[in-house]
């Protein structure tokens, strides 16, 4: 996996990508693709990345904010079947190869379904120097994004809590390793050692059916 390149080809059409799973395409719309999330730790764990250049989705605009809160749902209620809460996250990097950006120098948003309270596990959490702050006054949750410093943004479907953390000490994937943690498998938070290729395909088995309803719209 070549990091650097990674979402090169979604940003610039003419650009190859790699045969890996995790670059197939779930659902594309005029300024998102939606792809597997390499190392997905659950199944279901999925992407969404702007197709123009940006560091973090705090750099979107209106209509761009619109139509990934669009994106997004349609995938989340996708997801809701399997009896799991689903969450949103995004680590908010600032600077290109900072440890937040997690080694993609390209802003994306998590979609995950899981067994437990993200929101509960994360802010229990003391390193990284994360500072919260409770935006779920606020509506929608990608309009709570700060616009400067580093952060890292997290969010549920049921009830839209959302915490904002504004990050000092960053640690590279680090909403991952609180999620392999809970899950039990805290060595496998890094998706470069392990890219859960079983669960990548499980993803692309579940979402499959949108990409045929999508084509039909």
């Amino acid at each position: 996996m070549s990091d650097d390149t990674r979402f090169a080809w979604i940003m610039d059409d003419s650009m190859p990508r790699s045969e890996a799973l995790w670059d197939r395409e779930i659902l594309r719309t005029e300024r998102f693709v939606a792809v597997p999330s390499a190392g997905s730790l659950v199944a279901g764990w999925t992407l969404i990345v702007p197709r123009r250049p940006m560091l973090n989705l705090s750099q979107t605009d209106a209509e761009e904010r619109e139509e990934l809160d669009a994106i997004a749902t349609r995938i989340a209620d996708w997801l809701v079947p399997r009896g799991q809460e689903i969450y949103f996250f995004e680590h908010g990097s600032r600077t290109v190869g900072s440890l937040t950006g997690c080694g993609v120098d390209q802003a994306h948003l998590h979609i995950v379904p899981l067994p437990f309270d993200l929101i509960a596990a994360a802010t229990a959490r003391t390193e990284a120097g994360i500072v919260w702050r409770d935006a779920r006054e606020i509506e929608p949750p990608l309009d709570t994004l700060p616009v400067e410093g580093e952060y890292v943004a997290l969010w549920s479907r049921a009830d839209r809590r959302t915490m904002i953390g504004a990050v000092t000490e960053p640690v590279s994937q680090w909403i991952r390793r609180v999620i392999a943690d809970e899950l039990g498998i805290g060595a496998q938070w890094n998706y470069r050692s392990y890219p859960q290729l079983n669960r990548v395909r499980e993803t692309l088995a579940m979402l499959r059916p949108l990409q045929t309803v999508a084509a039909e719209e």
